[in-house]
């Protein structure tokens, strides 16, 4: 009877939209991300959120996941946060492309980048975008996004919880997933797989033919969640480092437009350059 009460008070909201009242309320908590390092500036706030609702994003991340891996819409380049996929294969995969490189002798630009403070700056409209595009329904991105974007917040410390507390101003609603929801992390696999699927769009990246079959293998982005390394090579021994400069700037400029329609900002990538030559 508990788990059929549990169940209906969760299906609910998720088909129709509806936001019970405890949901609205959100506790801010600071963590360290370094051990024994209590300054402000280097401490991640955690949103922590009622447990109905959060079991509920977990679930809409799930099947979201499920149904992207399942047809293929879910890009290469983006490791991050997926089953059968783990860090040290993105190390070797970018390791080899380096090696074909200085086998075959070929310039390259290589763009190192980390999208600051993504989870918390994420733009609703873009996500639900996103997120629609995976078969998950516009009710039940309405219940986790409303959330989201109106609650009131406390703080939670560690003497008491605040008796004050905030919330959104007036037609300017909250953005970001928040850290701490079960879904922040399959939501940027999402906004950042569209990114990458542009990038392989518009001709950016690197391709070879494999020895023994000659396929065709391509890569344009090495991705683990936010830290990524987009690669722009040239097409052939005959093209020096200057001569793909223009083409790396294109796609470092692609890579940050597309990320700071995603973030709402202008700022939120650092670029570095490195060539091979």
């Amino acid at each position: 009877m508990v788990a059929q009460c549990d169940a209906l008070f969760r299906h609910i909201p998720l088909t129709t939209g509806f936001v019970p009242d405890n949901w609205w309320y959100l506790m801010n908590f600071a963590i360290e991300k370094k051990p024994g390092d209590f300054r402000l500036t280097k401490m991640r706030t955690i949103q922590l959120m009622n447990s109905e609702s959060q079991a509920n994003y977990k679930k809409l991340g799930r099947l979201a996941m499920a149904y992207g891996e399942e047809h293929h819409l879910l890009a290469d380049g983006q490791c991050g946060s997926r089953k059968h996929h783990q860090a040290i294969d993105l190390a070797l995969s970018k390791r080899l492309v380096w090696d074909l490189l200085i086998l075959q002798r070929r310039s390259a630009g290589w763009i190192s980048n980390d999208a600051k403070s993504c989870f918390d700056r994420v733009v609703h409209w873009v996500a639900v975008l996103a997120m629609m595009r995976l078969a998950i329904t516009w009710n039940a991105l309405r219940m986790m996004f409303d959330t989201l974007a109106t609650s009131t917040h406390g703080v939670r410390t560690g003497f008491d919880d605040s008796e004050e507390s905030f919330h959104p101003p007036s037609m300017v609603p909250f953005q970001g997933c928040g850290q701490g929801n079960g879904a922040g992390p399959p939501i940027w696999v999402f906004v950042s797989s569209v990114i990458i699927q542009m990038m392989t769009a518009m001709g950016f990246g690197f391709e070879c033919l494999t020895a023994i079959d000659s396929q065709l293998i391509t890569a344009q982005c090495f991705c683990f969640v936010n830290d990524t390394d987009v690669i722009e090579a040239g097409k052939s021994v005959e093209q020096s480092g200057e001569d793909i400069c223009h083409s790396v700037q294109q796609a470092a400029s692609t890579w940050a437009g597309g990320i700071s329609i995603i973030l709402g900002s202008t700022w939120s990538v650092l670029h570095t350059y490195s060539f091979v030559v």
